[in-house]
């Protein structure tokens, strides 16, 4: 895998979306039946997984700091058991996420069987930020909806 400088993870987890990552990632998943035997693949899914860390840490470091301002359980506090649901959800995502990362440069050398596990693995990744990104938008457009006068 070839190493990339952390600060430059950085720089391109600011300027993508993160869908645009996860869908980056679900295309490699969907290449990989025809690469399982390619040590250069793996090290472009490592980086695709290392750059979904940076962006994921970028994304919650911003959750932490709104927390602590004009923030949506302050705005709605009836929302405020989801939202602690889901920031707690943070380090399980980034759980789930360094085991591919760990797993991911000795990959090539497992059997057929626990690469497919380790595909599955990435799909359950991918499923899981999608579900709680779709969570976080719907509470805030739900909180927005509400302090402009929406339904009370």
């Amino acid at each position: 895998m070839t190493a990339t400088h952390p600060e430059s993870n950085r720089l391109r987890a600011s300027q993508e979306s993160m869908t645009d990552s996860l869908e980056r990632i679900e295309a490699e998943l969907d290449r990989m039946p025809d690469c399982m035997f390619d040590r250069d693949y793996f090290g472009t899914l490592g980086e695709q997984l290392q750059h979904l860390h940076a962006r994921l840490r970028q994304h919650h470091a911003v959750e932490s700091y709104h927390a602590g301002g004009d923030s949506i359980a302050q705005r709605s506090p009836e929302y405020a058991d989801q939202i602690a649901r889901l920031h707690a959800e943070h380090s399980t995502i980034l759980g789930m996420l360094d085991r591919l990362i760990r797993q991911v440069e000795s990959v090539v050398d497992y059997p057929l069987e626990d690469k497919e596990v380790f595909a599955m693995r990435g799909r359950e990744l991918i499923a899981v930020v999608r579900r709680h990104e779709a969570e976080e938008d719907r509470l805030f457009y739900l909180s927005v909806w509400r302090d402009t006068g929406g339904e009370s």
